[in-house]
């Protein structure tokens, strides 16, 4: 009967040559091993390609389609090919003294064979890419940070005031201003999620500090640089203008400039009035910051109502200011910070989780001595107070050493690793990995001490450390620090 039912399932491929339906009865084993060997070849391939993969991504790049659609249909064949070798009916083919009891299933598993291994050649033969991967615009870190933004109603309103401006097409350029601290940079980049998660733009760009005597070279080539451009240092600035032009003319572009200080040529960077740019400015004071007289939104920014400063306070405070003795006290020290944000934070996650009421009391009374100080002057005493409050002397060195290295709102550890170590910070070390192990150990105590990690801090941070010794702002200070470490 098997071999009734075996001639009659051959009959039914009439269409294709008898002599290879019979072959996948002849050739059963040979048709095995190849898929064996096959599959073994196109799993060797498929990791190769998957190192290349991870290669490229580890270097910014992003895989092409052909490539990922590629390693899908390899996965898949892979995945089919394994389950069909380990299928338990293959050993119920075995043939003994050339009697074959179960040819139907000999024929269907050796066709089966067959049929993979073909399929396996032809992802084979598609191994070779024309393109493997692609260059691809960096985004700002604050675009995809999901965290670290407090939301107030008199923050909501602002940031909706200014959405609608980038929404108007008649608008060119938007100052949101205020005095330091009060939050302008983290409300823009709130801004600048909100504009690309809204589609308003293609392209959203920042440039931070750029305050007094802007230097528009290098303001152009970090533009450039988050756009996806190549930079030409042969170019002079005026060269690069047209490049960088002819870029947001072709796709919608936002352009934020933070912390400006004096009116800026933006011509001359290669930002002219178009309908595809808009232009976002910050800056301490209100008055005109483009040297071509462009139209100019002015946007103010205040501080924050009794309610919402005492929100972001205990949210940096944590739970002990509803402790029953503290919460009071809590209060009135929240209050003395006046609503400056920058000042909340830093007074806040001084006392975050500190459980005796007489340093809380203690910081009242400090804070009362700040009364008839301007905002300014009261932010630098409370990061002096801030500062004194780091019980371990080891920490003060690096503290002040972190202001002075800061550049952007960053702090590079290898420039802080060189530089603590020439200064004597780092001590008992025989090797650069000891080295760097004392000084994450460092930036550890740092991190839970509520000092430098904190980006809102760091602009505070810095002149409050040229102010301490009474310093121009330009001034290197390196050699002040040997006061403080000896």
């Amino acid at each position: 009967m098997d071999f009734l039912a075996a001639i009659a399932a051959i009959a039914e491929f009439t269409v294709e040559p008898i002599g290879r339906q019979v072959g996948y009865l002849a050739h059963y084993k040979s048709n095995h091993q190849k898929l064996q060997t096959k599959l073994k070849e196109l799993i060797a391939v498929r990791d190769g390609v998957q190192h290349k993969v991870d290669q490229v991504e580890r270097g910014g790049k992003r895989i092409e389609a052909t490539v990922l659609n590629w390693k899908t249909d390899v996965d898949a064949i892979i995945t089919e090919a394994e389950e069909f070798l380990r299928d338990g009916r293959h050993a119920q083919t075995e043939c003994l003294h050339g009697f074959c009891p179960h040819l139907v299933l000999r024929y269907r598993l050796s066709r089966k064979s067959t049929k993979l291994a073909e399929e396996i050649d032809e992802l084979d033969r598609k191994k070779e890419f024309p393109n493997f991967a692609y260059d691809v615009t960096p985004q700002e870190v604050f675009l995809v940070s999901t965290g670290h933004y407090s939301t107030f109603d008199s923050r909501n309103s602002i940031v909706m005031r200014v959405m609608e401006e980038l929404r108007n097409p008649n608008t060119e350029m938007i100052l949101v201003w205020g005095i330091g601290g009060v939050g302008k940079t983290t409300l823009v980049e709130e801004v600048l999620r909100k504009a690309k998660d809204d589609n308003l733009f293609d392209d959203v760009v920042m440039v931070r500090d750029v305050k007094e005597n802007p230097d528009l070279e290098k303001i152009q080539k970090e533009i450039a640089t988050k756009l996806g451009m190549s930079i030409d240092e042969n170019q002079t600035l005026a060269e690069r203008a047209p490049s960088l032009c002819t870029r947001i003319k072709e796709k919608r572009t936002l352009v934020v400039l933070d912390d400006v200080w004096e009116k800026i040529d933006l011509l001359a960077v290669g930002l002219p009035c178009l309908v595809t740019c808009k232009v976002v400015l910050t800056s301490r004071s209100r008055k005109e910051l483009s040297l071509d007289m462009r139209t100019q939104i002015d946007i103010s920014l205040d501080l924050l109502n009794e309610e919402e400063a005492w929100s972001l306070f205990e949210n940096m405070a944590g739970d002990v200011v509803r402790d029953s003795q503290i919460q009071s006290v809590a209060f009135e020290v929240a209050k003395k910070c006046g609503g400056l944000p920058v000042l909340i934070v830093t007074v806040a996650r001084a006392l975050k989780d500190r459980n005796k009421l007489q340093l809380w009391k203690d910081t009242l009374r400090r804070l009362r001595g700040f009364d008839n100080k301007e905002f300014t002057e009261k932010a630098y005493s409370a990061l002096e107070w801030s500062y004194d409050q780091l019980e371990d002397k080891e920490l003060k060195p690096w503290f002040l050493l972190c202001g002075i290295i800061v550049v952007k709102n960053h702090i590079n550890l290898a420039d802080l690793l060189k530089y603590g170590f020439g200064l004597g910070l780092i001590k008992n070390v025989d090797t650069i990995e000891e080295a760097r192990d004392a000084l994450v150990t460092q930036i550890e105590k740092l991190a839970c001490c509520w000092t430098v990690i904190s980006i809102c801090m760091l602009e505070c941070m810095i002149l409050y450390v040229r102010l301490l010794y009474g310093l121009h702002p330009e001034i290197n200070m390196s050699y002040q620090l040997d006061m403080v470490v000896n």
